[in-house]
């Protein structure tokens, strides 16, 4: 599993998400979305997932940022899953979460020769998973839940990877 830092887990997310990667019946399942918010996601007594909602990843576009002009995967909207009992077949792989067998990081590791690379490595793991044989899927449910800072001043006080950008040039 692959997470990002500032996560927070729903009560017996472990047993839960095994279950989701079971239920593909495939090998070669990899469970991967971009995380939904923490606010308003876990009951506050029994701390399990309040949200009823999959996320999927199946929208991409061109961005431009100081790093340069690059693809960037999109989440649609949230929405009560129309495929019921299962995780749902998606096309990107997501570097926020990521849970599957232990042969995928053997099979498909970050690429050694890219250091400091923020956007890209989504694409280039997906690629290379997806020329090996391994399945994308959003989970069925949300076991854990991103902290993001965007709209948030207070959450987003903590050091970026960027601020350190300029030891890696080029």
């Amino acid at each position: 599993m692959q997470v990002d830092a500032h996560v927070t887990f729903a009560q017996d997310w472990d047993i839960d998400i095994i279950q989701q990667l079971e239920a593909t019946n495939n090998e070669m399942a990899v469970l991967s979305t971009y995380l939904s918010d923490i606010s308003g996601a876990l009951d506050p007594v029994t701390g399990y997932s309040k949200i009823k909602t999959r996320p999927i990843m199946c929208n991409t576009d061109y961005e431009t940022d100081v790093q340069g002009s690059h693809l960037r995967h999109r989440s649609q909207p949230e929405r009560l899953p129309t495929i019921k009992d299962m995780p749902q077949m998606q096309p990107f792989w997501a570097a926020g979460f990521s849970f599957s067998r232990g042969h995928f990081v053997v099979n498909v590791p970050y690429d050694l020769y890219q250091p400091m690379i923020f956007q890209g490595e989504e694409s280039s793991i997906g690629i290379r998973a997806f020329t090996y044989g391994y399945d994308h899927y959003a989970p069925q449910r949300s076991i854990c839940f991103h902290t993001y800072a965007s709209g948030h001043e207070e959450r987003n006080k903590v050091p970026h990877f960027w601020q350190h950008a300029q030891k890696y040039q080029g």
